[in-house]
């Protein structure tokens, strides 16, 4: 009997030891998502091997933000620019043509931009060559829109792709030197004013607006500018148009240098 009984605790032993082997071997390996079942003492015993290894843990594949991280969309109306050309300005003090302009755009959602342009233009041109005169001041209208495609609609800094449709009605005044009649003989002067002309014409824009100082901007506007229609006089073309600049071409490249205040009220919707 006592051999028996030495017999049956080695044996327990020596299942135990085997156990806690296996059970040391396994968790070493790091193996996760794994049990290990057996019996130990006269019980069963279950091990999870999903324990940490070496106090590391195991890191996730992909961040997900939570609705925490997601900033609340924008109202609709956010507020309006003032701005003022300053390169018009600046063309008709070293040119002989050139705008003072002024522009009211609004802003939706800081992506879509409904902007009015209103300015006067100015020209006293003389050509070199023929020695004709060409003189008009008159006013002039844009209307269109903006569009902000950076992908940050939250910051203050945009960069703009747009469309204007401009008019203009004005008169104009047009001279030459005296002309020689060929078969008649004799010498006359050219010489009308007060020509009336109505101008239409479609403009591609492309530029920027960046913070200088709290709601104080500058930005600057790069445009394609196309003629439409205008009406003509009998004896000539305008060579000037205000607004869209020399008709010397069926198009034109045009631009803005713009100071800019911006108030923008920045009010986002109630998260939901």
């Amino acid at each position: 009997m006592k051999v028996k009984r030495t017999s049956r605790y080695s044996s327990i032993l020596l299942k135990n030891k085997v156990l806690a082997a296996c059970f040391l071997a396994f968790t070493a390996t790091g193996v996760q998502g794994q049990t290990l079942t057996g019996e130990m003492g006269g019980r069963n015993v279950t091990i999870d091997s999903t324990l940490t290894v070496s106090g590391k843990d195991t890191k996730p594949t992909q961040w997900t933000p939570s609705l925490t991280d997601e900033k609340p969309p924008l109202m609709l109306f956010q507020g309006f620019t003032l701005s003022v050309d300053v390169l018009g300005a600046g063309m008709r003090a070293l040119t002989d043509y050139g705008t003072l302009e002024a522009a009211l755009r609004l802003n939706l959602k800081n992506t879509y931009f409904p902007i009015a342009e209103l300015g006067y233009g100015d020209c006293d041109h003389t050509d070199d060559n023929t020695n004709i005169q060409y003189s008009t001041h008159a006013p002039y209208m844009r209307i269109g829109f903006d569009y902000n495609i950076l992908k940050d609609k939250y910051q203050a800094n945009r960069l703009f792709v747009g469309l204007r449709y401009g008019i203009s009605n004005f008169n104009y005044d047009v001279s030459g030197p005296e002309m020689s009649d060929p078969i008649w003989g004799g010498a006359e002067t050219f010489s009308q004013s007060g020509i009336n002309c109505t101008s239409h014409w479609l403009e591609v824009c492309f530029g920027c607006q960046v913070q200088i100082w709290q709601n104080f901007h500058m930005g600057w506007s790069l445009r394609y500018k196309s003629e439409l229609s205008s009406t003509h006089s009998d004896f000539s073309k305008p060579y000037y148009i205000p607004g869209y600049g020399t008709t010397v071409n069926g198009s034109c490249w045009g631009g803005t240098y713009n100071l800019i205040f911006d108030l923008n009220w920045g009010k986002k919707s109630k998260k939901k």
